[in-house]
């Protein structure tokens, strides 16, 4: 008959302990009152002889755990998309950064080439394949082409 007691009285105890914290948030009152100096107060006990108001504390309920796994979806692809952004940024930088030394790379070559061409007197070129006699016309043609790929790689 003491064991049947003892095992009610473990579960009335669990009961109590699981229950006691919601007992407290719904009977737990917030008092708001303004003192002399005006400095507005908020206490879960109302001071003695001052006129306090009760404040109704309104709480938000807990989103369904769809909810929550739609909002971790959601992040999970901005932050897959964010990656993906600056991925996409450092291969244009070098791609730019590429670009740029090939740029630099033909301006040296059609400035050197320009003034070989400038400087001949006796109109020899240099070529791959040796050096070669050019007319004044070829000499001319030759310079233009070097002028224009000035400008188009030698812009900064």
């Amino acid at each position: 008959m003491m064991y049947d007691t003892g095992i009610q009285s473990v579960k009335q105890t669990l009961l109590l302990a699981l229950l006691l914290p919601f007992l407290t948030v719904a009977s737990a009152e917030t008092y708001r009152w303004v003192n002399e100096e005006g400095v507005v107060t908020y206490s879960q006990t109302p001071p003695p002889d001052v006129k306090a108001e009760t404040v109704k504390i309104r709480t938000t309920p807990a989103g369904s755990g769809v909810d929550s796994k739609k909002q971790l979806e959601e992040l999970r692809q901005r932050l897959a998309d964010s990656a993906e952004d600056r991925a996409l940024k450092k291969a244009q930088k070098k791609e730019q950064a590429e670009i740029k030394a090939e740029n630099r790379k033909n301006c040296n070559i059609a400035r050197k080439n320009l003034e070989q061409l400038t400087a001949l007197g006796n109109r020899l070129y240099k070529t791959e394949d040796g050096y070669v006699r050019l007319t004044e016309e070829n000499r001319q043609k030759k310079m233009q082409q070097a002028r224009e790929q000035i400008k188009e790689h030698c812009k900064r």
